[in-house]
């Protein structure tokens, strides 16, 4: 082969020499991009494996406290549980005390009312009536407007007008009612039987009332009659309030019906319905 020329191979080994150093550039850069990513990866795989530790951290404490907070649970129920019972003690316990209390109000209002059984209570005196002497002016009243004899059987233990007196009572005031207890308690059965026969008693020219004296209590519940009584009156119609607040009344002489003080409202026209 003549000097000076280069035939194919020789020229296709010429530029793989001359190429040869650019590849293995390629691939080192190659090799080092596939590093740098494994790096980065490696990097975030720690990462994730701290955060999954820290999750699991938080998890175990969550655990902790979702177990603190049912035994708190527990504890509140069996305290809830326990309130309950000694509340159920309680109600129970309350309601026999109230039904003591109740008795107890009876057995006291009984025995008021066993107090007072000689009173008699007298409405419709004028304040000042009776000057210095009350027992005297009563004693003048049961003469007079009910004709009875004034002696030893009426002897008067005391006598009282109900509250304190009005500093400047005036005759359009209300007079305050006068009790009055006598010895004797048939003295005063006499007396209220007196009055019941006279039925309008005008005395000086004062309407007078006289009532057996009960309790507030008695009192309270005969109060709610008044109505009732009205009503009974406008028609004619005779009726009783028999101790403590009970009240009977017949129509014709045939029907007899009772009331209770729940039942004492009645409606206009409701005596109507009843003849």
């Amino acid at each position: 082969m003549p000097r000076g020329k280069i035939n194919n191979t020789q020229a296709t080994s010429l530029t793989a020499m001359v190429e040869a150093p650019d590849g293995a550039d390629a691939r080192c850069s190659s090799q080092d991009g596939v590093v740098a990513e494994l790096t980065s990866i490696r990097a975030l795989l720690e990462q994730v494996v701290q955060d999954m530790m820290a999750v699991k951290g938080g998890i175990e404490s969550l655990k902790e406290a979702v177990n603190s907070l049912g035994a708190r649970v527990d504890k509140t129920e069996t305290r809830i549980s326990r309130l309950e019972d000694e509340e159920a003690k309680a109600s129970s316990i309350s309601k026999n005390l109230k039904i003591q209390n109740q008795r107890l109000q009876e057995k006291v209002t009984a025995l008021e009312g066993f107090s007072r059984r000689q009173n008699i209570r007298i409405s419709g005196i004028r304040e000042g009536t009776e000057g210095r002497n009350l027992e005297d002016c009563a004693k003048n009243l049961l003469s007079e407007a009910l004709d009875i004899e004034m002696g030893d059987w009426y002897e008067i233990d005391r006598i009282h007008r109900v509250g304190p007196a009005p500093p400047m009572p005036t005759a359009d005031s209300r007079p305050r009612h006068i009790i009055v207890r006598f010895l004797r308690h048939k003295a005063k059965m006499s007396v209220l039987a007196a009055a019941r026969k006279k039925k309008q008693i005008v005395w000086k020219g004062m309407r007078v009332c006289f009532f057996q004296d009960y309790a507030q209590e008695v009192q309270e519940k005969r109060k709610k009659f008044d109505e009732v009584r009205r009503l009974l009156q406008q028609h004619n119609i005779g009726y009783s309030l028999r101790f403590p607040a009970v009240m009977t009344f017949s129509v014709d002489n045939q029907i007899s019906r009772s009331l209770k003080t729940a039942h004492a409202a009645p409606r206009e026209g409701s005596v109507e319905q009843i003849n």
